[in-house]
């Protein structure tokens, strides 16, 4: 990982802690979803002149983070409390409505701005090849530490 990069990274984990993240796995993971995010962002932007679809390749990894980032909170959330009824129900609710938002998102993308599906579809794999990244940086660390 280069210098900037790290720096990068280490501001985004920073700014998150302070958010209260406090698992610093979940950090770890939310920045790199994040960073991935925002480079697919800003080069959709950039090449937007070109084509639609990494436009759309940014917005289905933004979608993505959102909802990685819902899910981290939510998941923190239940470690940290004790489980209830009502936190059952608010679980239940956010998860919810969460899908509603998403399902909206995803209706205005591809109905009324006829965003180009694959790229949309690609953008959100984008996290799944952030838990890759995630994982074999533990498993590595954990590699070496054995070592």
């Amino acid at each position: 990982m280069t210098a900037a990069l790290a720096h990068i990274r280490y501001a985004v984990e920073r700014r998150l802690y302070g958010m209260g993240f406090a698992l610093p796995f979940v950090r770890y993971l939310l920045s790199i979803q994040i960073i991935v995010s925002g480079f697919a962002l800003a080069a959709g932007i950039v090449l937007l002149w070109y084509s639609h679809w990494p436009l759309a390749f940014g917005a289905g990894a933004a979608i993505m983070t959102y909802s990685l980032w819902q899910i981290s909170r939510t998941a923190q959330a239940f470690v940290q409390l004790q489980y209830s009824a009502a936190l059952a129900l608010r679980l239940f609710f956010g998860f919810s409505l969460r899908l509603l938002l998403i399902g909206i998102v995803f209706f205005v993308l591809i109905v009324q701005l006829k965003a180009p599906l694959a790229p949309l579809l690609l953008g959100l794999t984008s996290t799944v090849a952030s838990i890759l990244l995630w994982g074999i940086s533990r498993l590595s660390r954990k590699t070496v530490k054995e070592a």
